[in-house]
């Protein structure tokens, strides 16, 4: 049976009651960190392939903080994964962030964290390490059975890989990362009972009409384009983009303003 150590069990990651600005702080290709300043998440933080310079990773010195729990990321309660592609995680990271930070939470699909556990992991690190139950046949959305404002969703990549859409709320705000999800092969009616405040894609959604269509199917939302290449100018971002909104660039910032 799963358990976790006493204070994590005794809930010490609630998320506070009165609404406070989020911010999502960017790292790099897929990567953010979305905080409201006392509860705070990782998704695709921590990635280690860069696929010949393609895509970017996240700076030295940002890798430590995150792993040693440093600020600004000493609010972490969970670090999270959409697949295992290398550009989005990075096992062998993860373990090290399990072991510098005993009151933190791992979770991605199970080809993630079957890797994370694999080496020589103690048994303390392996309890904290969850495997999101959801796949093509049955795609959620799954809960996280302690942090309940953490959520995934199975959404369509490509063939033999699992992606993981998250959704958290936090500071009252609720965020969807989609990962690598494919528009023209993913069935979005997994989120149909979910309102969000800033929905994170893949850049290619905007030059894809299914992707536009799932975009603009949620005008209150603030959509928020990433996964660049490292080699982006804003004369390329702009081609591929338009005036939408994006982020790229490590340290680059949005504030979700809280709700009245």
């Amino acid at each position: 049976m799963r358990t976790l150590p006493s204070a994590l069990a005794l809930a010490s990651f609630s998320v506070p009651a009165q609404a406070q600005d989020v911010t999502i702080r960017f790292l790099a290709n897929e990567g953010v960190h979305i905080s409201d300043g006392e509860t705070a998440v990782l998704i695709d933080a921590l990635n280690w392939n860069s696929y010949e310079g393609r895509y970017a990773l996240p700076s030295d010195e940002a890798r430590a903080n995150m792993i040693a729990g440093a600020a600004p990321f000493d609010a972490v309660t969970a670090l999270l994964f959409t697949h295992i592609h290398g550009d989005h995680s990075d096992p062998d990271s993860a373990a090290d962030f399990l072991l510098a930070q005993d009151e933190v939470i791992v979770a991605a699909p199970a080809q993630v964290t079957d890797a994370i556990v694999n080496g020589d992991l103690p048994e303390a690190a392996r309890n904290r390490v969850f495997p999101v139950e959801a796949s093509a046949a049955e795609p959620g959305p799954w809960t996280h059975p302690f942090l309940d404002y953490i959520e995934g969703a199975w959404l369509f990549h490509r063939e033999g890989v699992d992606n993981i859409t998250w959704h958290v709320e936090i500071g009252g705000i609720s965020v969807l990362h989609l990962g690598d999800t494919a528009p023209r092969m993913a069935d979005f009616s997994v989120w149909d009972d979910t309102a969000f405040d800033v929905i994170l894609y893949p850049y290619w959604f905007a030059q894809m009409p299914e992707g536009v269509a799932f975009l603009e199917s949620r005008p209150q939302a603030r959509a928020i384009a990433f996964h660049l290449p490292a080699a982006a100018t804003p004369q390329t971002i702009r081609a591929a983009l338009g005036d939408r909104e994006y982020l790229f660039g490590e340290g680059s910032t949005v504030v979700i303003p809280a709700h009245d």
